[in-house]
């Protein structure tokens, strides 16, 4: 039988597949079915999809952002408790920006400077 583990946000922790006697060996936070951790969130026990992230961006200023939030530049992380965010860039080239804030979906973007 198909499980997923979630935390106390309802972040899908992983999913597997048990012989039904099994479940009860699982702890608790154990949803029961399927599920897709990248779209969709456990509340209360049921499974209900991710929300679109509001973030937009306008040139190289990021609006409308979930506070608080991440804000990923390539590979670095940056933390935001602000509700937009200037982005600057040392270097030409393409950067691929990434806003993440559970339970939203990330929003994603590219920027050429």
């Amino acid at each position: 039988m198909q499980f997923a583990k979630y935390d106390e946000q309802g972040r899908v922790l992983f999913v597997g597949d048990v012989p039904e006697s099994m479940l009860a060996l699982q702890g608790e936070r154990v949803f029961i079915g399927e599920i897709d951790g990248a779209l969709e969130y456990v509340i209360a026990g049921n499974k209900h999809p991710r929300p679109a992230n509001p973030a937009s961006l306008s040139g190289c200023e990021l609006h409308n952002l979930p506070v608080p939030c991440k804000i990923r530049v390539n590979q670095r992380e940056y933390a935001c408790s602000d509700a937009s965010a200037a982005l600057e860039f040392t270097y030409p080239g393409l950067y691929r920006i990434a806003v993440q804030a559970f339970p939203f979906l990330d929003a994603n973007f590219e920027v050429q400077v």
